[in-house]
Parts: structure tokens; C-alpha cells; sequence
């Protein structure tokens, strides 16, 4: 043979190796790359806000306190009020806070206001009753509650205020709601 033949068919051995080993360098280089790989995605963050107002029982929510003036106490010891969640969150707690003061002279003590949830349903203006489940808030003359029954994004909590108060000059109580960040509900991660 010749050496020309010889140098010939070395080169195309050469020539073949290369491709070979090429070949097997970019399957692995693939490989590795599909198993390595990484995803990313992108979460949009909107800013809560939270918060919650007193309204008379039906009445849109509005800001700021509600004042409620107590007169013929004997015939009406009730007030049916709702604590509407204006959050853009679900709330989870609530602070309430009143203030009883007398509109008139004397120096009667100032009465004791109750407060009542009314879970699930509504108070009856006529009668007093709740159509659902009646949760015990607490009393006081001037008092700050925590309430931590759990209430939608629009949602609202019906509650009756009562006094035993019978006689003295009429009264006015102010109520006020309160959220902080411990009483909205955590946040969650939608999938898009």
C-alpha cells in the first residue's frame, strides 16, 4: 500500500474519532443541560389595605365613629349596629372600643353597654332576637374589646349594643373599630 493510501485512511480515522467524541460531548452537554435546568416566575405583590366601621344595622359603611344617643331606655334598651370589614382582606380579629357620656345634668352613673354578636344571621329590630347564634362580647361603660370572629372582605358582623340602664338623663356612646396587622388574615400565594 501506499503511503499516500496509508496517510489517507489515518486521516479519515482521525477525522471519524473527532466526530465520535464531538457527537457524545454535545448528547451529554444536552443532557446535563435538561436535567440542570431552572424556571423562574414572576409574583405580583398588591398592598393590602385594612380596617372596619360601625354603621346602624343595614346602612352603608361610611368612615369614621359612630355616635348612637340612648333616649326612653325603658321601652328601647337596644341598639342593632354592624361592624363592616372595608379591608381589601379577610379579617380575623377586630378591636372596638365606646365611650358612654350623659347629655344631660345629674350625677347618675354612666350605664352599662353589652355587647352581642349575632353569628350567621341578623338581629330582629322588632323583637331583639338573633336568627342565628348569639356570642357574648362583654360589657362595660367605657370598654375595649377584642373580637375575633373572622369576617369576609365586605363582610359584616351584626351586633346588638343593650343598656339596663332605666332611669337619669339621657346618654350618647361613640363607638370606633380598630385592625392591626396581626388581625388580617395571612397571606396566601395564588398561582397564576
Amino acid at each position: 500500500m501506499s503511503t499516500d493510501r496509508v496517510w489517507l485512511m489515518i486521516v479519515r480515522l482521525v477525522l471519524f474519532i473527532e466526530v465520535a467524541v464531538v457527537t457524545v460531548a454535545l448528547s451529554v452537554g444536552v443532557a446535563l443541560a435538561m436535567s440542570h435546568g431552572t424556571a423562574t416566575a414572576v409574583q405580583e405583590v398588591e398592598s393590602a389595605t385594612w380596617g372596619s366601621v360601625f354603621v346602624l344595622q343595614g346602612q352603608n359603611a361610611t368612615s369614621g365613629a359612630l355616635i348612637i344617643d340612648w333616649t326612653n331606655v325603658k321601652k328601647n334598651p337596644y341598639k342593632f349596629i354592624d361592624l363592616v370589614n372595608t379591608s381589601s382582606v379577610a379579617l380575623v380579629g377586630q378591636t372596638i372600643s365606646t365611650s358612654t357620656v350623659r347629655n344631660g345634668s345629674g350625677n347618675q352613673p354612666l350605664p352599662i353597654i353589652a355587647f352581642f354578636i349575632c353569628r350567621g344571621g341578623v338581629w330582629d329590630s322588632v323583637t331583639g332576637l338573633c336568627s342565628g347564634t348569639v356570642i357574648d362580647l362583654g360589657a362595660g361603660m367605657k370598654s375595649t374589646l377584642q373580637v375575633t370572629e373572622p369576617v369576609p372582605v365586605g363582610g359584616t358582623l351584626a351586633i346588638r349594643a343593650s343598656t339596663t340602664a332605666v332611669a337619669g338623663s339621657p346618654f350618647s356612646t361613640t363607638f370606633t373599630s380598630a385592625v392591626t396587622r396581626t388581625q388580617i388574615r395571612a397571606a396566601t400565594v395564588v398561582n397564576q
